[in-house]
Order: C-alpha cells, then structure tokens, then sequence
C-alpha cells in the first residue's frame, strides 16, 4: 500500500525529545507539500492517494508519526506539541525552510501549533475534516480516555484493551460511511491493527485539547478546511465554527463525503488541494 512512486529521498528526523522520525520525500517541484500526520493510529500510508497525485508536479513529504511505522515508540511525548515538533524537525532534517501543510482531522492541532509557534515556516495550510475541539463539555473537560462512554464502550482505555480489532473495525466503520466503502474500512483497518493501543492511550492521556483555541485567532496564512457533510463524528456546524475562527480560511464540502473523503473520493479532494497550493 505504498505509494506507487519511488520515494526520491528517505531519511530520519531527531525531534526535540530524542525520538527518531522516519520521513520521505517524493518528487523535486513547487511547492513543497508537508503532510502532518493524523493519529497515531494510523501512518503515512493513507495519504498515499494525495503523494501519487501531489508527487507528480509538486515535492511531497511525509512521514511516520511517533509511535507508528517505522518512527520510533517512546513510552511517553504524545501530546500536541510533542506532534509539531516533529513536523519541525522533519522540515529541518529535509531542508525545508517553508512549506505548505496538509493535514486531516486531529492533525490540525499540531499544524496550528506549527503555524502560529515558526509561522516563516509555513506557507499554506489544508485540513481535511479538521477536528479542533472548540467548547468541553459540561463541568470545564473534554472526554478523557478513561471514560467509558454508554454508547461506545470500545472507544476507550479498557475498549481497547479488551478488544482492539474489534475496537478498528467499529472505529473504521465510522470513518467510511459512504455506500460501498468495506474494501477501504479493511485497509485502514489492516493498518490499524499494527498500532499499539497502550501507545494510544498515553496519547490521549496527554493531550490537552484546551490549548489550540486560543491560538486560532493568530492563524493568518491562508487555510482550506475540506469537509464530507455526511461525516458522523465531526458535525458540519463544528468545521464551520472553526473556520469562522480563522482569521483567513473557507471552507469546502464534499457532498456524501465521510470523516476522510481524501481516502473514500481523492480525486474531489485532490483537485481541491492542488488548486489551492499550486500557484
């Protein structure tokens, strides 16, 4: 499931803690493209769909987040900043002085961390189903992963422990909601199946959702949020606050579009990137 073209360069990125980053580049054109990884769920095999797209007329680089692939699997660094220092760290170790972003989901708070902390790094910034948690619930916290929830209990500490297959499977199911989609739900399933739910937990465990809403008013690059309206975890009403508290983003809706349309449909969400970063 790797991309159909070569990688041009591979290499490994040292961020601030010490962890090891295994990143690749994929072409030699403008711009250059930097894909932010999403969860640690999953690596940089589903953005595959955007590297043979992208790759062709643009640089192209991805790369593993810690914890997955072939990055390395501390014990302990996966908060938000942790996440946007290694993005930080793979544009130094690839000689990258600027780049544009593309991300999806929680990727997002690791790029605005990116963008508002070096924002002479960042050109561009595209997020396909931006997920920024802009309000907690009620008394002041977010959900936690100890928390089990009565409608799902697989999405959870002890869900994943108990049974993590069955925990990607449900998981994935809500990710692809477009009809025809069980042949994608078992790729992204097959390569979920490879992460380590103790590593999700202390994931969740450590990060603060809280931080990233106040940064939101400093974000002035320009920035395409890219939304399936019929995602089932992350609400159209959510995306379009979140790009109303962006001081320079508009927002574009894939029609039937579930949480990753740039998997489930690339070649909508492609084109809308490519029109959007190449200049």
């Amino acid at each position: 499931m790797a991309p159909n073209g070569r990688a041009t360069e591979t290499g490994s990125a040292v961020s601030a803690d010490g962890t090891r980053i295994a990143w690749q580049r994929h072409g030699t054109g403008e711009p250059v493209i930097l894909f932010i990884p999403t969860w640690n769920l999953v690596d940089s095999r589903v953005v595959r769909y955007q590297v043979d797209f992208l790759g062709a007329r643009t640089t192209v680089i991805t790369y593993d987040p810690r914890g997955a692939g072939a990055s390395d699997r501390p014990d302990h660094g996966y908060d938000f900043p942790m996440h946007a220092a290694d993005a930080l760290a793979v544009l130094d170790a690839a000689g990258v002085e600027q780049a544009s972003i593309v991300t999806a989901s929680r990727g997002m708070n690791s790029a605005i961390l990116l963008a508002t902390a070096h924002p002479e790094r960042v050109d561009r910034l595209v997020a396909v189903a931006p997920t920024v948690k802009l309000q907690p619930k009620e008394g002041g916290v977010f959900w936690t992963v100890d928390e089990i929830r009565e409608e799902a209990d697989l999405a959870s500490a002890h869900g994943w422990r108990t049974d993590w297959p069955a925990f990607a499977r449900w998981f994935m199911g809500r990710v692809f909601t477009e009809p025809d989609s069980e042949e994608k739900i078992q790729e992204f399933v097959d390569i979920a199946l490879e992460a380590s739910p103790e590593i999700l937990i202390t994931q969740e465990r450590e990060t603060d959702w809280a931080t990233i809403p106040p940064l939101l008013a400093s974000v002035r690059i320009p920035t395409l949020l890219i939304h399936g309206d019929g995602d089932v975890m992350i609400p159209v009403s959510m995306v379009q606050a979140l790009a109303d508290a962006l001081p320079n983003a508009r927002l574009e809706l894939i029609p039937g579009g579930g949480h990753r349309p740039d998997a489930r449909t690339p070649e909508r969400v492609n084109e809308l990137i490519a029109a959007f970063l190449i200049r």
